[in-house]
């Protein structure tokens, strides 16, 4: 028989004794229910290294033993990137106050004149006024577009 002293996860000792060939994953299963922790994540490790499970009892070079869990993460450290170029800059919508009187004219007499040509298709209709970019005419909505002769 062998008498182990384990210092379990609430920092008390406990005392087991086991025959000489029992396996170490017995004493795992022990500790792991009185311990109430699942079986898998409890390791069992001598003052100079981990037990193994297919090791015997009899093998431990010291009669005290320290219980703990298994260590979440282990993974590498990820490197800082490094960008060579700038980050590009987005562009920013210009709230433009009363935008809506560049598309109409109103004359003297009170007549409104549309001032941008509508875009023709029927799925657009004559309310979807085209952009007019330098030297061509563009329909933002059906995408459209009249190119001038003159650039």
């Amino acid at each position: 028989m062998v008498q182990l002293f384990v210092k379990s996860l609430d920092n008390k000792t406990r005392l087991f004794d086991f025959p000489a060939a029992t396996p170490v994953s017995e004493l795992r299963k022990q500790l792991a229910e009185s311990e109430r922790v699942p079986f898998e994540d409890l390791r069992i490790f001598s003052s100079v290294s981990d037990l193994a499970d297919e090791a015997n009892v009899g093998e431990v070079d010291s009669p005290f033993l320290f219980a703990s869990l298994r260590l979440k993460g282990g993974a590498k450290k990820k490197r800082k990137k490094s960008f060579t170029k700038p980050k590009k800059i987005k562009h920013k919508k210009k709230k433009v106050p009363l935008a809506v009187l560049k598309y109409y004219k109103v004359s003297d007499d009170g007549k409104v004149t549309r001032l941008r040509r509508s875009c023709p298709n029927p799925t657009c209709g004559p309310g979807v006024f085209m952009a007019a970019h330098r030297g061509r005419q563009y329909c933002g909505k059906c995408g459209l577009t009249y190119v001038s002769e003159g650039k």
